[in-house]
This record gives structure tokens, sequence and C-alpha cells, in this order.
């Protein structure tokens, strides 16, 4: 121990005495370090650890599966379904069960659309939650008519209530309806989704024999002694018992159970995170043989040192362990840096999404430099240190002790081996670079086309909103029309108005409508897993206020009314889905249980979803015909937006003074939030790219600069000797040349990989375009040459006389 605190001081006073080049590895390692820190917090955080919830390893989601769709966990359950499980198992301690309730939220101040769940009444001990302040809900509470409780979220008390502890026992209007608060949720717990409101979910006698009805969420507490694998055993039995009873509503469905974090993880994440592990590592493969390649022409300056050290009996052994010292201490001082770095980039990450996006992103409020993110980041230093290290200790051991100790041995073969084995690792570098800057470019270029390309429609110019008509208030659908009609009429008053359209769902929203689709003549060969489309109620103005084009037939007049001909137009896509090589015009159509509808136009695709509702086949029904609660509208106006916001809040206002409006923004915003995790792939990657083309040149430059410090006698005869200025050019810059040419041919193999992983994980946006790689081949073919260029300039002003006398 006392030899290696020795030899540990030792390493230290070398590495002072060259400052440059230590500060140089030290930075280039921290690059490396601190990329995969930044993406091993973003894994920690979002797919390991995403809740807080105690003893999280007891806690499992339950989801019904069926064919075709083995990503679906979340809203996948039906009540009849979940009421069965819960009688027929005993592996759980609690089965709970939720289901959206987003609501309005009246009162004294401006009326606001609250994130909300119904649960059942055992959903916050299955979480193992207590009330901070008064209680959650009784098993009583789960029945219609004693079922308007609330418990509302630390944070919703805090900021609509002002922390009033009075506030228990009062009543709120809740969607037109009185919920009396019973409880206050602890502070932190917003679970599921950042909820801010929960209350019970009441079945009713009709909904509780449901099964076709599938939108429920299950999660479970194991019983104790009871495990994972008897949870999967039990629910499989019971499920398949029910597909035999119930064949209508089961048929060749089943049931899985998963762990709670793997169930609420989003499906897109996990492939997208890991791909940015994966090039986080090409990063720090990069670095690594940047450093190795410094250490290498270290341990060739030291050749003659290590020389007469292993002359006065110095043994290999000792000689190689102070040199992984030396890469040791090297490593763990970058530690802190790298820390900064993994800092850095969680706080960007983290600040650049929209707020309203936070909560369906379990997780990303908690990550931070943590302790578990001290210690990978230390402990990958070491192994980097390890992978390194090893290299140029060995090849610094073995010096021939009669070559290096005179002043001859400019030209051994060992000096010609170190060279080559520098020259294979610049093109290691140069072969890793070049995949990470493809895939960069594909992912710039996928961003892009979704961000600005054609949507369909002209996002330019539009407002986008969405409201939530309560059925305590607008049960009858007059009264949702009077509404809509009148809010239409208000809004398209307003000064710099040209158009307002109204629909069930926009574009770039989040939220949709999907049915099940019957064809007059083809019944569904599968009746119980028929085909589905999207389902659009919209007024007559909303094709011509998106600026959808119509392709065949005609749209919808305000001669299609509730008693008129029942009506419907079809997407482009679903055209071609579902009718093809004839003219849908005229065919007839059921979605849902709807009556039969006469197909009397074709319009445009439009992109609703750049991650799974890309040009999906799509039905529109006239809103007069099927109005509905939910509604999206968009208004059509010059000028500044933003500025039209108060005037359309006092236009729904004057209509119905509790009705909040939300997700009011711009739709080029709009477009901009449903595209953001395709904008962190692209923007991520390219960081990537950047740091692989940073590493990649001062590689090339370092080892350049290297080789012409070597060759200083050698050059200085080729000048003696008649060689111009042009020959020194060729003789330096063509070396780089040519390991620039073997690494791009081999990074062009490794891009080729890397792209069709990209194109995996994100399905249709990204696909591999020889001229992207090209494109970026000569980039760093150009950035390499150029970084050779500059030691090869300095080497053409060598003096011949000063060359020779050195050594």
């Amino acid at each position: 121990m006392r030899s290696l605190v020795t030899e540990t001081r030792r390493a230290v006073r070398t590495l002072v005495k060259r400052p440059a080049l230590s500060a140089l590895v030290i930075l280039t390692l921290a690059l490396g370090l601190g990329a995969n820190a930044t993406i091993f917090e973003l894994v920690d955080a979002l797919l390991l650890r995403p809740f807080t919830i105690p003893q999280i390893d007891r806690l499992v989601m339950v989801a019904e599966t069926e064919p075709g769709n083995a990503l679906d966990t979340r809203e996948t359950v039906s009540p009849a379904n979940y009421l069965d499980w819960k009688k027929q198992t005993d592996v759980f301690e609690h089965l709970a069960a939720f289901e959206w309730w987003d609501v309005n939220l009246a009162g004294p101040d401006e009326a606001e659309r609250v994130s909300g769940f119904f649960v059942t009444a055992n959903f916050f001990p299955a979480l193992g939650v207590q009330a901070a302040l008064g209680r959650t809900f009784a098993a009583d509470e789960e029945t219609r008519g004693n079922h308007r409780r609330a418990v509302l979220s630390h944070d919703l008390w805090q900021r609509r209530f002002g922390g009033d502890r009075g506030i228990l026992g009062t009543a709120v209007m809740l969607d037109a309806e009185q919920f009396e608060i019973i409880g206050i949720a602890p502070e932190g717990f917003a679970f599921p989704m950042g909820a801010d409101i929960w209350a019970p979910l009441a079945f009713d006698f009709k909904t509780a024999a449901r099964r076709d009805a599938r939108n429920l969420t299950v999660v479970g507490r194991l019983a104790p002694g009871r495990s994972l694998d008897d949870a999967r055993v039990q629910i499989a039995v019971v499920a398949e018992r029910l597909e035999q009873q119930y064949q209508e509503a089961n048929k060749n469905r089943g049931a899985r159970v998963l762990t709670l974090v793997q169930g609420m993880r989003d499906e897109g994440l996990g492939p997208i995170v890991l791909l940015w592990q994966a090039s986080a590592a090409f990063v720090l493969l990069i670095a690594c043989a940047n450093i190795a390649n410094l250490l290498l022409a270290r341990g060739a300056e030291r050749q003659r040192e290590i020389a007469v050290r292993a002359a006065l009996g110095a043994s290999r052994g000792r000689i190689i362990r102070e040199m992984l010292i030396e890469s040791t201490v090297l490593a763990l001082a970058a530690v802190p840096v790298a820390l900064a770095v993994a800092w850095a980039g969680i706080q960007l990450i983290r600040v650049n999404l929209p707020p309203r996006l936070v909560r369906f992103v379990a997780g990303w409020q908690t990550m931070d430099v943590d302790g578990r993110l001290i210690a990978f980041t230390g402990l990958l230093a070491v192994a980097t240190a390890i992978i390194f290290g090893p290299l140029p200790a060995w090849r610094a051991a073995r010096p021939g002790l009669t070559e290096s100790l005179k002043d001859g041995g400019r030209g051994s073969s060992a000096g010609r081996q170190r060279q080559r084995l520098r020259h294979a690792l610049v093109i290691a570098e140069i072969a890793l670079a070049l995949p990470l800057l493809v895939a960069s470019g594909l992912s710039t270029l996928g961003a892009h086309r979704f961000l600005n390309g054609s949507q369909g429609y002209e996002p330019e110019g539009l407002l986008s909103m969405r409201a939530v008509l309560p059925d305590a208030k607008y049960a009858e659908p007059g009264a949702r029309l009077q509404f809509v009609d009148a809010l239409h009429n208000r809004l398209a008053a307003l000064p710099g108005v040209r158009a307002v359209g109204v629909s069930n769902v926009l574009p770039a929203s989040g939220n949709n409508s999907s049915r099940a689709l019957e064809i007059e003549g083809q019944p569904n060969a599968d009746a119980a897993n028929p085909p589905l489309v999207d389902h659009w109620l919209v007024r007559p103005e909303f094709l011509a206020t998106m600026q959808i084009p119509l392709l065949k037939g005609r749209g919808f007049t305000p001669a299609d009314t509730a008693d008129s001909q029942p009506i419907a137009m079809i997407t482009k896509a679903a055209a071609d889905r579902h009718f093809p090589g004839s003219d849908p015009v005229g065919r007839r159509i059921k979605i849902g249980t709807s009556p039969w509808l006469t197909v009397v136009g074709v319009s445009g695709d439009v992109i609703h979803d750049w991650f799974g509702r890309r040009n999906y086949p799509t039905v529109y029904r006239p809103y007069s015909q099927a109005p509905s609660s939910c509604l999206a509208i968009a208004v059509r106006a010059d000028g500044d937006l933003a500025g039209l916001i108060p005037a359309v809040r006092g236009a729904v206002r004057s209509v119905d003074a509790a009705q909040p409006l939300f997700d009011v923004m711009p739709m080029q915003q709009a477009v901009q939030e449903r595209t953001i995790g395709l904008q962190y792939v692209a923007a991520i990657m390219g960081i990537f790219g950047a740091l692989a083309l940073v590493l990649a040149v001062v590689g090339v430059y370092s080892l350049m600069a290297f080789i012409v410090t070597q060759r200083t006698h050698e050059i200085g005869v080729r000048i003696a000797l008649g060689a111009n200025r042009r020959d020194v050019l060729r003789l330096t810059v063509g070396q780089a040349a040519r390991m620039t040419a073997v690494g791009v041919v081999l990074g062009l193999l490794l891009s080729a990989a890397l792209s069709r992983g990209l194109e995996a994980a994100l399905v249709g946006v990204i696909s591999s375009d020889i001229r992207v790689s090209l494109g970026f081949a000569a980039v760093l073919i150009a950035a390499a040459v150029t970084a050779g260029y500059v030691p090869a300039r300095r080497a053409t002003a060598i003096d011949p006389i000063v060359a020779l006398r050195a050594d």
C-alpha cells in the first residue's frame, strides 16, 4: 500500500510537469464521460426509476392483450374483466383501476381545466399512499350517487386554494357538478401522469357488465409472499377462463402482468434512449482512442527515460503499473469535469421540454446529479482507464535499450510499430465518428420534415384550442349544438378572424377518437377485432379553415343536419386501404354504433402525430349529426395570434362563463410541441455527431503534429536534398488523407448498420440516404485533411540546419 501511494504521488507529479497534455487528456475524457453520464441519468430517471412510490418493486400492472398489439399496456382493460380479475385472484393484496378524468374546475377565479383521474377506492392503499390532510376514498364511495368526493394534489391545493386547511368538507364545481373535497395528497405525489385531482371510479350496473369498453388501467400490489411469476400464472389462468366464457368480447384476448415501471413506460422512449446510450458509448470510444494516441506519443517521448530506468533494474511490471496508475489518475481527474458537463446537459434537456408536457414523462423532474450518477461516472472513468491505459503502458514498457539510449535510434522497428499503432487508432476514431455524423444528419432531416414539411393542412395563421362540455350541463345534443353555434359566431366576428373551424379533434393536439369500421357488403372476418379508423366530427367550415384539400365528391354544408341523410367523408388513406381500386363515393359505412353513413367525398390526409398517426385512415362526420362534448377549435386569423387569445377567451366567457379553454396556442407551436420527442432525438444526436467530429479532428491533428515533430530530422534532410514546399506537404498531408480515407470506408459500413438501427427505432421517420452518408464523409475528410495540413504547413518552414542538428 505504501508503494502504491508513492507511485500515485509520482504519477501526479509527472502529469503536472506536462500540464498541456494532461489538460487535453482530462478534457477529452470529460466530454466522453459527460455524454455517457447525461444519457445514464436519462435511462435511470425515465426508464429504471421514474417513480418515487414506496415499495415499487411490489407494484405491477395488469393489461389485456390483443393480436398484433404487443405494446399497449395502459387503458386496455374492460370494467367487467377487471371486476372478474379482482374476484377470481388472491395473488394481489390490492387490485386497483383508474381512468382519465380531466375536468373543468370552476370557482371565483377563472375556470380552468385540471388533470384528473377516476380511481377505485383501493387506489391509494395499493400505492402505499396516505392523505397528507383529510382522507382518501372509502369503499362505499364507489357507488353512483355517493361518488362525488375529491382528493386534491398538494400542488393544486396550494396554487388554486392557497393552502387553506379549511378547504376540507367544502364543495367545488367539477364539470358543473358539486364535489366534496375530502383530502389532500402528499406533496410530490401526482400519479399517474401529473394528476391534480382524483375522484371515485363508480360503475353503474350497465358499465360494470361491459367487456367491449377497454379504457381502464389496472395496477396491483402483490400480496405478501407472492411473486411476479405467481401473478402471471394466476392472471393467465383467469384470462383463459374469461375468454372461454365470453368468446364474443374476449376472443383471442389474454392478459399479462408487468412491473409498474414497465407498464407505465412510454412505448417509444426505450428504443430512443438506448440509441442515445449507444451513441454516447461511440463518443467515449473515440475519446479513448484519442487519449490512447496521446499517451502513446507521450510514451515515445519518455522512451529514453524508461529505457534508463529499465537499465537500472526497474521491472517491466513496475513500469506498466506506474503508467496504469497515471492513466487512472487522469481518468479520475476527469470525473469532476464530466459531472459538470453532465449537469449542464441535464439542465439543457430539462428546460427545453414544454411545461405542459412534463406531466406525461414520469421521472423528468427528478433528473439531476445524484449519488448514483457520481458512482456511475467514477466507475466508468476507471473502466475507461482500463480501456485506454494498458496499450500505451505495454508499448512504453518494451523499449529496446540500445536503440533508445543511442542518438540514432529514430528509425527503429519499434518506432515504426508504434507509428502503425497510432495510425490504427486515428483510423478507428474516424470510423466511429462518421456513423454518428450520419445519424445526426438523418435525425435532423427527419425532424425538419415533420416540423416544417407538409402537414396536409396549413398550420401558419391558425390558432388552436380545446374545450370539453360537461355532461351535467350539456347532456343533450341540442345544448351542445347551441353552444357551438353561438361560439362559432362570436369567434368569427372578432377583428382579424378570417375563418373558424370546429371539430372534436385537431391535428397535433395529443387527443384522438377511433371507432370500428364496417363497410356495407364487406363483413369483417374477425368481428371481435374490426379495423379501426380515426373518427372526426366537423362543422362544414372545418376543411376550408384548415385548408385540407377536397380530392373527390363534395364536402359538408349547412344543409347536412340531424334530420338529413347520415353522411361521411373519408381521407385518401382510408380510401386506399378500405376501397382499393374502387370509388368510395356513394358507398355506405358504419362507424362504431352509428347508422349507415353514405360516403359523399374524399379529402387529403393530414399528419396528426409523427409517431403513430401519420396519414392514418380517418372518417369525417358532420358535427350536427353527432354532436360531441369534446371540442377542438381552429381560428384562422391575420396578424399576431398570441394577441388574439384574450379576445378568444372573452368570446367563450360570453357564451358560458364557467367553460374553460385549454391548450390555447398557435398551431405551429402545437406541431412543435407534438414533435418535441423527435427534436430531442435530432438535437442529442447532433451534439454527439459534433463531439465525434471534434474528437476525430483533434486526434488527426495530434498525430500529425507528433509525426512532424518526430520526423523533423528526416524532413530537414529532404529539404537539404532539394525537396520543395509542395513535396513536404504531399508527404505529410498525404499521410493524413490516407488514414482518413481508410477510416471513412470503415465508417460508411458502420453508418449503414447504425442507420438501420435508427430506422427501427423511428419507423417511417428516418430512412437511409446515401447522399447524407457521402456528404458527411466529405465533411469528415475535409476536416481531417485540414487538421493534418496545419502541422504539415509548419513542417515546410523547417530550417534544414536546425533540423539536422536536432536529436
